[in-house]
């Protein structure tokens, strides 16, 4: 082998055959290969929704004219078919945009395998503004009926004010904010912990991309009858122990709601409660439950239960002397007097408890004698006393009268040996009587004419607690609640 190694004629006839082998691989392997031919498809992709990146919406709003767009894709049918259409994505860049208008082109990206051939539309027209916020009141707008009978009251909304935000243009045209409720023959109150508000125009309009917060507020609204608010009077049952009267009677509240029709409380003026005093069994100030229930044809009274304090004293006596006595009723043109009593005044011995006994003077008291409806002439007429809550009258005897005398006007004559032809006619005495003081009216012992002053007609309203004589020291009467 050596031995041809070193022959030179060797040497160069094995690098031919080299060179021939390498020039063959080099030229064998750049060569043309046979190509395997693909089949592509096409498909369109309708209504792929373009997305928005690097947006800042909380400090600015946009608008764009485009919502959606085509794509027109190619690739092999496997790519095509078991591509899911999320898996292209269109969307807008809006990181550096300021704001104004702009038009931009729309990102894209499809799965692998496939190629877009053409996007409509591949630009968006947007108008990128200022978020604006304004403060407004929470309105409601109730529509629909409660039960029959019943009525809406004033709804309660927590918070009464919400925050609108929009472009400045658009906020302008914030008329309210407003939550709707619709009554279905409600009987109870509508309660919403969150009813949901809407920003409207002035033409009724909701302005859809509002931004309201709170979204949503609180209402309460009272659905209940009419109602009427009456005086508490209190009335009792029972009967105190021994020698006991009242002394004070102290609801816990002097006025009750009264629920129902409004043709029942047009009959009501006030509510009487009825008392039972028979669990008092000593002298002091004690606690009595006491019980409302609704009138007849009323739905129902608050409170419906009530305390009242009630307090009761041993009962004493006491003399009220010279109580004047008072006329009234005094007919057009009558002048009245008094016969008896002279004095036109009168004892009056009352009792009930020491303390209440002690508060009584002549401005307290009342004697009244009414002489309405009647003509010219003397008459008996019983007397009307009037005394405070809790005290009684104990004057012995018949009911207590006083004697009155009502003359007519006197007629003037005509003055002697005038001319009848010519006489002047005497001006006759007015009819009305002289207006005076509420004194007692002294009788005059001639009865004349001249010497008569008439007595005053004061209108008269019945006392609170006109007492009549009794024989008993219980005064079980009714009361204010005082």
């Amino acid at each position: 082998m050596d031995k041809w190694m070193k022959n030179n004629n060797f040497n160069k006839i094995l690098a031919l055959a080299l060179s021939i082998i390498l020039w063959t691989i080099v030229h064998v392997d750049t060569a043309p290969a046979n190509r395997t031919t693909v089949n592509t498809e096409s498909k369109t992709i309708e209504n792929v929704k373009v997305e928005i990146e690097g947006f800042d919406s909380d400090t600015y709003v946009l608008t764009k004219d485009v919502e959606s767009v085509r794509m027109e894709v190619r690739g092999k049918k496997s790519d095509l078919t078991y591509k899911f259409s999320d898996a292209y994505r269109v969307w807008l860049d809006l990181s550096d945009v300021k704001p104004g208008d702009n038009t931009l082109p729309l990102m894209y990206s499809t799965p692998s395998g496939v190629t877009l051939d053409d996007m409509v539309p591949n630009q968006v027209n947007v108008h990128i503004e200022l978020r604006t916020t304004k403060s407004f009141p929470v309105t409601l707008n109730i529509t629909g009926e409660p039960a029959a009978g019943y009525q809406v009251g004033n709804p309660v909304v927590d918070p009464l004010s919400a925050e609108v935000t929009l472009p400045a243009s658009e906020l302008g045209r914030v008329a309210k904010v407003q939550g709707n409720i619709e009554l279905d023959g409600e009987n109870e109150p509508f309660s919403e912990k969150k009813l949901k508000l809407y920003a409207y125009d002035t033409e009724g309009n909701e302005l859809k991309d509002a931004v309201i917060e709170p979204s949503t507020v609180g209402v309460e609204l009272p659905i209940t009858l009419p109602s009427k608010t009456l005086p508490l009077d209190i009335s009792f049952t029972g009967s105190l122990p021994g020698s006991l009267v009242l002394s004070r009677v102290t609801p816990e509240q002097d006025m009750v709601t009264v629920y129902g029709s409004t043709e029942t409380l047009q009959n009501l003026s006030s509510y009487e409660a009825v008392l039972n005093l028979s669990s008092i069994t000593a002298a002091g100030t004690e606690q009595l439950k006491l019980e409302l229930k609704p009138p007849e044809g009323a739905g129902k009274i608050e409170p419906a239960a009530m305390n009242v304090s009630v307090s009761t004293a041993e009962i004493a006596q006491r003399t009220i002397s010279a109580v004047p006595i008072k006329l009234e009723g005094v007919g057009n043109g009558l002048t009245a007097l008094i016969l008896d009593p002279v004095s036109t005044s009168m004892d009056l011995t009352v009792s009930g408890a020491p303390t209440l006994l002690d508060q009584l003077d002549q401005d307290n008291v009342s004697v009244v004698a009414d002489v309405g409806g009647l003509t010219a002439g003397i008459h008996d007429i019983p007397l009307q006393v009037s005394l405070p809550r809790f005290i009684a009258l104990q004057n012995d005897g018949p009911q207590l009268t006083v004697k009155v005398e009502l003359l007519a006007p006197a007629t003037p004559e005509p003055s002697a040996g005038a001319d009848n032809s010519t006489a002047v006619p005497t001006t006759e005495p007015s009819a009305e009587p002289a207006a005076v003081e509420e004194t007692p009216l002294e009788p005059s012992p001639t009865h004349t004419d001249e010497s008569v002053e008439p007595t005053p007609t004061p209108s008269h309203t019945p006392a609170e607690n006109a007492a009549t004589p009794t024989a008993g020291g219980n005064n079980a009467g009714s009361t204010g609640g005082t």
